[in-house]
């Protein structure tokens, strides 16, 4: 059984996030893979402070929380980044995540779930263009989920058959 690590994007009390995690675990689980889950508020990793890049050579992780985080990108067989959309980016949190974790990434299989205004395709934009340095093997299938389209600002589902075909199919690209 492949093991997910699904992380988390926001760290605000009753944010949709939660929601969304929670949607997107049970869409894993039912692909038949193992879920971990990485809270980026309950590991709260320090804004990057490392004195080398994670990119060199000589890098290891100078913080407890940030060594975890680094282990459980390594230990996934895939990860999916589910994030909302923040000022056309992603959000703060999960940028600073990313940041603090390199080799982990290169070729590892990573599926994007996002939801917001504008159904997350800016910050979907965004982490494409991280990609460009980070090396991750970034499904095409990723999930945009629109308020008021497929899910409420509360996190209520409205289009539940398209938003599980969305998910199964982002999720399917990187277990395979």
């Amino acid at each position: 059984m492949k093991q997910a690590l699904i992380i988390t994007g926001s760290a605000r009390p009753n944010s949709v996030n939660s929601t969304v995690v929670k949607l997107t675990a049970d869409r894993t689980k039912a692909a038949d893979a193992e879920v971990v889950i990485a809270d980026l508020a309950e590991l709260a990793l320090p804004f990057y402070d490392a004195p080398v890049p994670a990119s060199a050579d000589d890098y290891t992780p100078p913080h407890e929380s940030v060594a975890t985080f680094s282990k459980m990108v390594a230990d996934a067989d895939a990860v999916v980044i589910v994030g909302p959309e923040y000022n056309h980016s992603l959000s703060g949190i999960q940028k600073n995540a990313l940041d603090w974790v390199y080799k982990e990434w290169n070729g590892k299989p990573v599926g994007f779930v996002g939801y917001g205004w504008y159904a997350a395709a800016n910050s979907h934009d965004h982490l494409v263009r991280m990609n460009e340095v980070l090396k991750m093997k970034l499904g095409e299938k990723f999930t945009g989920l629109g308020f008021m389209k497929d899910i409420g600002v509360d996190g209520t589902l409205l289009d539940e058959a398209g938003v599980t075909a969305m998910l199964d199919a982002t999720i399917a690209e990187i277990l395979s």
